[in-house]
């Protein structure tokens, strides 16, 4: 058994007021909102923006929850009022002592089917797959262009001089040749006067080298020389007694 109340609970969530005015409570407990809140509430009828906007529905999908099983059992209460005692109160009537249970009626029609229920909220986001393999390793890149040349390093500075070597050994003399053969008497004649003396003879052919002498003491070092090419020489030397001329390097003549 229950007992209906003599009013709702609830208030009106809204009421026109006029333009542009603020909303506000009144001592009915009602909220009074601007007129152009109210004919834009009153308008409403399509919700699908509160579903397609996740921000809002994420902060309000418990509320439609609630708010659609309310409007279901607003459904079913109305249907079984409806039913139970039909559209006129004045002629509905009031309960009495409980009958005898009827017999079953018969099975109704299927009914329609319901609307789709809210979104479900997003699953967890699944774990991360596995690092893929290494790739393959790639070509070889082409050669690199040739770089820049360096400047040029300061110049170096100039060695110092190398010590000049020892004085060759001089050579010995050759020995000197051998005398012209004596010319043949001539017929003796009368004695004259004492005559001239008789011009030189032509001096003989060189003879052979003689043997090379012992080694003589080291000369003195001479002094500093530079880097000239002792095979170019030019010039004369004083070997002995003689004189040695050489030509490029090369022994031209000995006197």
């Amino acid at each position: 058994m229950a007992n209906i109340n003599d009013n709702i609970r609830g208030k009106k969530l809204f009421k026109q007021g006029s333009s542009g005015a603020n909303a506000s409570k009144g001592s009915d407990g009602e909220i009074t909102v601007s007129k152009e809140i109210s004919d834009e509430l009153v308008a409403l009828t399509d919700i699908s923006d509160v579903f397609n906007d996740n921000a809002l529905y994420q902060s309000n999908k418990f509320l439609l929850k609630q708010v659609e099983d309310l409007r279901t059992d607003v459904e079913e209460l109305h249907a079984f009022i409806k039913d139970a005692f039909g559209k006129d109160s004045s002629s509905a009537a009031s309960q009495g002592a409980k009958g005898d249970t009827g017999a079953q009626g018969p099975k109704g029609d299927t009914g329609n089917t319901g609307p789709q229920g809210p979104a479900g909220t997003n699953g967890t986001n699944g774990t991360n797959g596995s690092d893929g393999s290494d790739g393959a390793k790639g070509d070889k890149g082409d050669k690199g262009d040739t770089g820049a040349t360096g400047a040029q390093g300061p110049k170096g500075d100039t060695g110092a001089t190398g010590a000049q070597g020892p004085a060759g050994n001089d050579g010995s003399n050759g020995s000197n040749g051998s005398d012209g053969a004596d010319g043949n008497d001539g017929a003796k004649g009368d004695k004259g006067d004492k005559g001239d003396t008789g011009n030189t003879g032509a001096t003989g052919p060189q003879g052979p080298a003689g043997a090379t002498g012992a080694t003589g003491p080291q000369g003195a070092t001479g002094p500093a020389g530079n880097d000239a090419s002792v095979s170019g020489f030019t010039g004369k030397k004083t070997v002995g007694k003689e004189t040695w001329t050489f030509s490029n390097g090369l022994l031209s003549s000995a006197k």
